[in-house]
């Protein structure tokens, strides 16, 4: 199996590289900077869709790590080069679009996998492990928590403000409706040592395709928090609408004092949650599933960058645009998440 990462440099990127080359899979990483591993590499970019497209012309898949505003890019490159496609996530909106893309696919008989990571990704899996067994809830309410000793932003900042600046789609009785981000919060309790933490309402991918995936459902949200995610609200308010002030744009110059004090990377102690909850009129049901730091990778980037090297090594199959919960086996996955140190928490 030959696998292409476009974006396998990056704070996740890397945690799929590590773990496709772990598992002896032949890899090339395709990135505006050098992987950190020892392994075949190529500059490129996505803006430049043919170029991509010729670079990954004969991998049997490609998978997209890359920030999500290149979805589009680089699910064109795929169709352009007859491979098929997996990305980690595009928070709603993108999602949508990518959506769209539907019968190009199924015209070129391909797969394009969207939304692979751990939130969205493991939660989609999780979503449809619990609705096999106990059919369309009433409810489906998507947690997600993190506890870390330090604080440095783990993965991208461009799409963490997004979070914290774009309306929160919330599915309600058959339509969307949109909160302002960050104005509903719930107090969670997550399985040690994550334990007690307080999310809030933000923008999320897994809102784009539940109400088709389960349908009948009447409402679906999403919530986040953890250690530091307040001190993140406070950039976003600052920095995330992206101003120009004094000739530069907020969120570069947010990224680049980032850098230079040494704050984004991984927190090496991050333990991090993903919970899913059923809510019936007679009955709760819920799962959970634990990601751990491990091989220098916290637990957000860990979770997030596994999935999809479980994904081609599991030789997914489909044709056509869909999200995991369409195509994804809960009960292979979950083992194959065990073997790699997640925890499965099932009540």
């Amino acid at each position: 199996m030959y696998v292409c990462v476009i974006g396998g440099s990056g704070l996740v990127g890397s945690a799929t590289v590590y773990d496709l080359l772990k598992n002896n899979v032949q890899v090339k990483v395709i990135d505006i900077r050098k992987p950190r591993f020892n392994v075949n590499y190529e500059y490129g970019d996505l803006n430049n869709v043919e170029d991509i497209a010729n670079k990954i012309r004969n991998c049997d898949y490609v998978i997209n790590t890359s920030q999500y505003y290149f979805n589009i890019k680089a699910m064109d490159a795929s169709l352009k080069a007859g491979v098929n496609y997996i990305d980690l996530g595009g928070l709603f909106w993108m999602t949508m679009k990518q959506n769209e893309k539907e019968k190009e696919f199924e015209k070129e008989n391909l797969l394009a996998l969207i939304g692979m990571g751990a939130e969205p990704g493991i939660t989609n899996v999780m979503a449809r492990y619990l609705y096999e067994r106990y059919g369309v809830p009433e409810k489906i309410k998507i947690r997600n928590g993190w506890r870390s000793q330090g604080f440095k932003l783990n993965w991208s900042v461009d799409t963490q403000m997004d979070e914290i600046t774009m309306k929160a789609p919330v599915w309600k009785d058959g339509k969307y409706e949109y909160y302002e981000p960050l104005s509903l919060s719930e107090e969670v309790e997550f399985s040690n040592p994550v334990n007690k933490i307080k999310t809030y309402l933000t923008i999320h991918s897994e809102l784009a395709t539940f109400p088709k995936s389960f349908e009948g459902v009447k409402y679906v949200d999403w919530m986040e928090g953890g250690d530091g995610f307040e001190a993140v609200i406070v950039l976003g308010k600052i920095f995330g609408d992206n101003t120009e002030v004094l000739g530069i744009k907020s969120r570069d110059y947010l990224k680049e004092l980032l850098k230079t004090k040494n704050l984004i990377g991984s927190s090496e102690d991050e333990w991090e949650s993903a919970k899913i909850l059923f809510e019936y009129e007679d009955k709760k049901k819920e799962l959970e599933i634990l990601i751990p730091p491990k091989e220098g990778f916290d637990g957000t980037q860990y979770g997030a960058g596994i999935p999809s090297s479980i994904a081609v090594q599991m030789k997914v199959k489909g044709v056509g645009v869909l999200p995991p919960e369409k195509i994804i086996n809960p009960e292979p996955f979950f083992e194959e998440l065990k073997k790699r140190g997640f925890i499965i928490v099932n009540n």
